[in-house]
């Protein structure tokens, strides 16, 4: 897998060539009337000390911040993974705003990288026809296998490196974090669960100095446990949680017992069964 990530990527969207192509995706007038009247009579002002500089038109880009702008962006860029994958159809494409992927499956690897370093060389002509740029210094190369000894398995003999424009990129040889999350190279998600864990018990921590501090009803600290921590320790479970795991499910149960803990004021030795129900914490599933 190629992850590929763009360098400036809303400052670099031209407005004409976005609305063009809202108009040949036939978008609707009226979405396309709102989009050009949010990208024009732009304009940027800096602020030093209390002075204001000379204001100054901008004619180029969508704004940071925006909620409508990553949706903007997405139409933007909306033709390369598929003008990618009908040129390199071994390779299939994943977009998440400004952040490419790109998934090629093969048993031999060096195969495998010529085939995404095609792919790579296409996407950076893509990007230069629409202004685009990528920034190397982001680009990542991670493997994925089912096989055990998969480093040295997957590490190329003849090509070690993945050639694009003018550096290289080599393989991880450990976890690969895209997106928030941390992705060995079996998917066994181990690593992701344990900085889960790891992060979640230090913000309980902090939390409970808090509350302590300045005496919190219980009310408010399950309120406050559930978004600090629980957000924190759950945070793209729906890849690498499974019940069936005993170890994780026990970890999970630990950190709930100290949630629980907290919020109650209760004692170590307090039944687990009496924390739960007390605390209005839900138990870790076993199914």
């Amino acid at each position: 897998m190629l992850l590929m990530d763009f360098k400036e990527a809303f400052p670099s969207v031209a407005k004409g060539s976005l609305v063009n192509l809202m108009k040949v995706r036939q978008m609707g007038r009226d979405c396309i009337q709102q989009t050009e009247s949010f990208l024009s009579e732009r304009m940027v002002e800096m602020i030093i000390e209390g002075n204001a500089m000379e204001r100054h038109p901008v004619e180029a880009g969508v704004p940071q911040g925006s909620a409508v702008s990553p949706i903007l962006f997405a139409i933007y860029i909306s033709g390369l993974i598929k003008w990618v994958e009908e040129n390199v159809s071994e390779t299939q494409g994943l977009s998440i705003c400004d952040d490419l992927g790109w998934v090629v499956t093969g048993s031999d690897v060096n195969h495998v990288v010529s085939i995404l370093e095609r792919c790579a060389a296409m996407i950076i002509h893509w990007g230069s026809r629409q202004g685009l740029q990528f920034n190397t210094a982001k680009t990542e190369a991670a493997p994925f296998t089912r096989r055990r000894g998969h480093r040295k398995h997957l590490r190329p003999k003849l090509t070690p490196k993945i050639r694009v424009r003018n550096g290289s990129i080599r393989f991880n040889a450990q976890a690969t974090r895209w997106l928030g999350v941390s992705m060995d190279a079996h998917l066994t998600f181990k690593v992701r669960h344990n900085q889960c864990m790891k992060e979640a018990r230090a913000a309980e921590a902090r939390l409970q100095t808090l509350t302590k501090t300045y005496g919190v009803v219980p009310e408010s600290v399950s309120a406050l446990q559930v978004a600090c921590v629980q957000a924190v320790a759950q945070y793209g479970s729906e890849l690498w949680w499974d019940p069936r795991d005993v170890g994780r499910r026990d970890d999970l149960q630990l950190l709930l017992n100290q949630q629980a803990r907290s919020i109650l004021g209760a004692l170590p030795e307090t039944p687990r069964g009496a924390l739960m129900k007390e605390s209005g914490i839900t138990p870790a599933p076993v199914t």
